[in-house]
């Protein structure tokens, strides 16, 4: 028998069920036993049920930074093949010259048409992202803003500016900053520095006077992904998450899919 054989074998033969009949609250409850009162169980059942949904935040971000990175991969992929195949096309031009043709006259694909072609294409693949950035930061400026409301409170400031949708969606891409003083909204201080919070014995504490809730991770994800994938950064999450509610769910919070 394999040694693969042999951990399979190891492996119990049933998955442990529910019980219909089992009593779980008196085998749970009650003293030398895993909680004392019904109101440790309960207190223990809800700090499970909120590092639950902080780890299905979590999995949702992976899932939504893998998706991002594929498509941004998927761009770049056709880029390339584009790329290929002009070369291609230009190598089999070079090595078998149409005999009807004047000599002296320039390929079909000059390399220098070529070069302009891939500059042009890379400039617009960049423009692209950078309006979607734009776009995603006005978004979540408007919904710190006006919170989950925000799409109603755009709408009014939208029909009493006699503006349109489409030239609102417009700005946000192209001139965010001209959207922010049209609609009176301070923008994002861009000198504004963040420091990520800091070891200690006592665990994760800010390094400035600012309260811990998720667009505060946010900002600890897009400096430092390296602390903010750490073990301890989730429980820290879990944490602040029972401390603070409902007000935990700031920024994006409910954006997130």
């Amino acid at each position: 028998m394999t040694q693969e054989e042999n951990l399979m074998a190891d492996q119990p033969d049933t998955i442990d069920t529910i019980d219909p009949s089992k009593n779980y609250l008196a085998e749970l409850v009650g003293e030398g036993k895993k909680f004392k009162t019904q109101e440790d169980l309960a207190r223990g059942k809800a700090e499970s049920d909120a590092y639950i949904k902080i780890l299905e935040k979590r999995s949702d971000e992976l899932r939504n930074d893998y998706l991002k990175l594929r498509d941004d991969y998927s761009s770049r992929a056709k880029l390339e093949e584009v790329v290929d195949q002009l070369t291609k096309s230009q190598q089999q031009f070079e090595r078998k010259p149409d005999t009807n043709v004047d000599v002296n006259n320039k390929p079909v694909i000059d390399p220098k048409e070529l070069e302009s072609l891939v500059s042009s294409k890379i400039q617009e693949h960049e423009l692209t992202k950078r309006q979607q950035e734009n776009f995603n930061t006005v978004r979540t400026r408007l919904q710190e803003r006006y919170g989950n409301s925000y799409q109603t409170v755009l709408k009014q400031h939208i029909d009493t500016l006699g503006l349109t949708e489409d030239f609102v969606n417009d700005l946000a891409r192209k001139h965010p900053t001209v959207l922010f003083k049209t609609l009176g909204i301070d923008p994002p201080n861009p000198t504004e520095s963040f420091q990520p919070p800091v070891r200690s014995s006592q665990g994760f504490v800010p390094s400035a006077p600012k309260e811990r809730t998720w667009a505060y991770y946010q900002e600890i994800k897009k400096n430092d992904p390296k602390l903010y994938a750490n073990p301890k950064t989730t429980v820290q999450m879990h944490e602040d998450y029972l401390r603070l509610g409902n007000a935990f769910e700031d920024g994006d919070f409910h954006a997130v899919r």
